[in-house]
């Protein structure tokens, strides 16, 4: 299993895993539902009508999620030439991660609409793994490693 997938990557890190990839694409769904919107040619509005039916949650959505987005330019910068400033917000993005989580959690079960579950059941699957990205992110002892490793 080693031979194809290395525990340490080519700076001699530990290799981040799949999932952490997975957690930033779930919490960044408004940002991607976005770009996805605006490459639309058209009846992007009623793809997002369905996703976020009021639009004041898209935006909170949006805000919520905004600090993830340095988690990422840090992320961006986690190579052997990287800016060393960024390793003060790198050793951070756990917690920051967390507390984005966790925030997108009760924002999404605070604002689901009344009809879910017989009508939109499908929104119930982002909170679901939200949970499951809460639970990761607690209990992984690899997360705790790969925040203090910087090349």
């Amino acid at each position: 299993m080693s031979q194809f997938y290395p525990l340490l990557d080519k700076y001699g890190l530990t290799r981040i895993p799949l999932r952490f990839y997975a957690v930033l694409l779930l919490v960044l769904r408004p940002y991607i539902l976005w770009i996805l919107v605006l490459t639309m040619p058209e009846g992007g509005d009623k793809l997002l009508a369905a996703v976020y039916p009021k639009s004041n949650d898209f935006l909170t959505a949006c805000l919520i999620c905004a600090p993830l987005l340095l988690v990422v330019a840090a992320l961006s910068q986690r190579k052997d030439k990287g800016h060393q400033g960024w390793f003060k917000l790198w050793r951070q993005s756990r917690w920051i991660m967390l507390a984005v989580v966790a925030t997108d959690l009760v924002h999404s079960l605070t604002h689901l609409p009344n009809y879910v579950m017989l009508k939109a059941p499908w929104l119930l699957l982002s909170p679901f793994l939200l949970v499951l990205s809460l639970w990761w992110l607690l209990k992984n002892p690899v997360m705790k490693q790969i925040v203090t490793e910087w090349p």
